[in-house]
């Protein structure tokens, strides 16, 4: 069974999402859900746009819609997430918006480096958090 678990920084920037006025991206999570839901661990890892490759793990730039606001994969979501390469874990870290009040069009190494730190420091001190799929 695929387990999938979150870092603080993720949690906080859906929790922000949620509270944009009128309810803007208010349907990020069962974007998140759509995409994984009855997936199996293959499908997950094999995904064509990896931004990082290590030796046991693989960081993912994903692509979701934004269907409340009509948006395509294109135009929708942007989540990046780590998958192990030996377990059935995915890891979320990041989730942000191409368009609307929160847009962003990337992630730079940097930010991309720090969230990397953030999963190995609380996946040590075991704070990483459950991420329910439905």
């Amino acid at each position: 069974m695929i387990r999938f678990l979150t870092i603080s920084y993720f949690r906080n920037r859906i929790e922000s999402l949620l509270k944009i006025k009128r309810g803007v991206y208010k349907n990020v999570c069962s974007e998140i859900s759509r995409e994984f839901n009855a997936k199996s661990i293959e499908e997950i890892r094999n995904n064509r746009d990896m931004i990082l490759l290590t030796d046991d793990d693989i960081v993912i730039k994903l692509r979701l819609p934004d269907k409340k606001q009509r948006l395509s994969k294109k135009d929708g979501y942007r989540l990046i997430y780590l998958v192990s390469k030996i377990s059935e874990t995915v890891v979320f870290l990041d989730i942000y918006p191409k368009n609307g009040p929160s847009q962003q069009l990337d992630i730079s190494d940097n930010d991309l480096a720090r969230m990397l730190e953030l999963f190995a420091d609380e996946e040590q001190r075991h704070t990483l958090i459950e991420y329910e799929i439905q």
